[in-house]
C-alpha cells in the first residue's frame, strides 16, 4: 500500500471518529469489569471506543485477551433506561502456555452488540454484549469460540 492510501485510510478513520461522537447519547469515559467468554474482562470506554483485557484461565486452554472496537452506534436510547450499542473491531488472544510458536497468538475480527441499562443518572451502566468473532491470523476461518459474550458493569469517570 502506498503512502497516499496510508494517509488517506488514517484521515477517513480520524474524521469517523470524530462524527461517531456525537453519535453517542452519553459520551465520555467509563470503566468497569465484566464476565463471560473470556472469564474476565477489564473495560476502558473513552466513547466512541471500547478496550478490554480480560483472561481465561480454563484448564487447557489458558489465554490473555485484548480487544478495541470503534463503536459507531454508543448508547443510542430504545425505551426507559434501555440502550442499544454496535461496533466494529479486532481482538489478539495469547496463548501463554503455548510451546509452538505459531500456535501463541490468534487474531480476528467481531462484531459487538450490547443492550445497556443507565442508571444513577447515567453514571452507572449495567451492560449485556453479544461479539461475533472470525479469526484471521493464524488462518482466517470462524473462531473456536465465534461468538464472545458478557455481562458487566461500568462507571461514567467526570
Amino acid at each position: 500500500m502506498n503512502k497516499r492510501k496510508i494517509i488517506v485510510l488514517i484521515l477517513m478513520v480520524v474524521l469517523a471518529a470524530v462524527a461517531v461522537q456525537s453519535v453517542s447519547a452519553y459520551g465520555g469515559t467509563r470503566i468497569g469489569f465484566g464476565v463471560g467468554s473470556p472469564n474476565a474482562v477489564f473495560i476502558y470506554r473513552p466513547s466512541p471506543f471500547d478496550f478490554r483485557v480480560g483472561y481465561d484461565f480454563t484448564e487447557g486452554n489458558e489465554f490473555i485477551f485484548v480487544s478495541g472496537d470503534l463503536r459507531p452506534i454508543d448508547n443510542i436510547h430504545i425505551a426507559g433506561p434501555l440502550h442499544f450499542s454496535f461496533g466494529i473491531g479486532g481482538y489478539v488472544k495469547t496463548f501463554p502456555e503455548v510451546e509452538n510458536a505459531e500456535d501463541m497468538f490468534e487474531l480476528g475480527t467481531r462484531l459487538p452488540f450490547g443492550l445497556s441499562v443507565l442508571f444513577l443518572d447515567n453514571v452507572a451502566e449495567l451492560f449485556f454484549e453479544v461479539a461475533p468473532g472470525f479469526d484471521l491470523y493464524p488462518k482466517p476461518a470462524f473462531s473456536d469460540e465465534p461468538v464472545q459474550l458478557w455481562a458487566g458493569l461500568t462507571l461514567a469517570i467526570r
